[in-house]
């Protein structure tokens, strides 16, 4: 082999691991939406979307997702539908997994939620949230997938609490 060849293959090795080792992800998703505690007196499940990026590395366990969602609830019997638009900065935890196809972790984080809804004397508010939750990623078909679950708490005169069931893609 000459040294073009062999500089060729650890060219092309190499940007194979590189784009392996990618430190910078982008997340799309969505679910339903499942509101708990004295929140699911008025309201029904609803849907939600999902986009993210995340900060990670193959050597360490420890990422950093900033995910930005939109969630809509229809009231039951008679209200306003509530739509809670939020944008949380996450700490996620990979769980140790050796020969799985899977990647579950743990993912926890803060931030602003908004609440609006669709009656003109409601007035939309911004208020401190949190989320904790479980994910698994896993390679599917070719892509990059994502399942997971999350609690969400935000600090209202009550408190507003709901679940989110997310599938998605990263890319």
């Amino acid at each position: 082999m000459t040294r073009r060849a062999i500089s060729l293959v650890l060219l092309l090795t190499s940007a194979a691991v590189a784009g392996a080792q990618r430190p910078l992800t982008v997340n799309i998703g969505g679910g339903g939406s499942m509101p708990v505690g004295s929140f699911a007196d008025g309201a029904e499940p609803g849907w939600h979307a999902l986009a993210g990026l995340g900060l990670g590395s193959l050597m360490q366990p420890i990422g950093l997702r900033l995910d930005v969602a939109y969630n809509a609830f229809s009231a039951k019997v008679t209200g306003p539908d509530l739509t809670v638009g939020s944008a949380t900065l996450n700490l996620s935890y990979r769980l140790p997994m050796t020969n799985s196809a899977f990647s579950p972790y743990v993912i926890a984080g803060a931030g602003a939620y908004r609440l609006d809804c669709d009656d003109p004397l409601c007035g939309a508010t911004t208020k401190f949230g949190w989320n904790a939750g479980l994910g698994t990623k896993a390679a599917v078909l070719g892509a990059k997938w994502f399942l997971e679950a999350r609690y969400q708490s935000v600090r209202t005169p009550g408190t507003l609490r709901f679940v989110t069931a997310t599938l998605g893609l990263t890319l």
